[in-house]
């Protein structure tokens, strides 16, 4: 992606929305917002979030295949922590707000 070396905002912004890499990212983007509010309307925040630390081991296991990063045990320890507090939250229920009335 080449961007003009000095250039106004607005120029910079014209250019980065001519590049489909940088469309698609933003798509993307606005795809995982969408997910993102769908699924918070269905569960707890407090639920929902720590599901999210999975990235971290899915990144863990990318790194180590693709990019020949180092397993550790350490590394290996703070996956098998991360598993353990998902499964642990994973549990629990999900919506405190079912039974109580209020409309979702």
């Amino acid at each position: 992606m080449q961007l003009p070396a000095s250039a106004s905002v607005s120029q910079l912004a014209e250019a980065a929305l001519h590049q489909p890499l940088f469309l698609l990212v933003a798509t993307l983007f606005a795809c995982q917002l969408v997910n993102w509010l769908h699924v918070l309307e269905r569960s707890d925040l407090s639920y929902s979030q720590p599901i999210t630390s999975l990235s971290f081991v899915s990144v863990f296991l990318l790194s180590g295949l693709f990019l020949a990063e180092r397993v550790t045990a350490p590394k290996m320890l703070g996956v098998a922590l991360v598993f353990a507090g998902v499964w642990f939250i994973s549990r629990s229920p999900h919506d405190s707000r079912a039974g109580d009335g209020r409309a979702p």
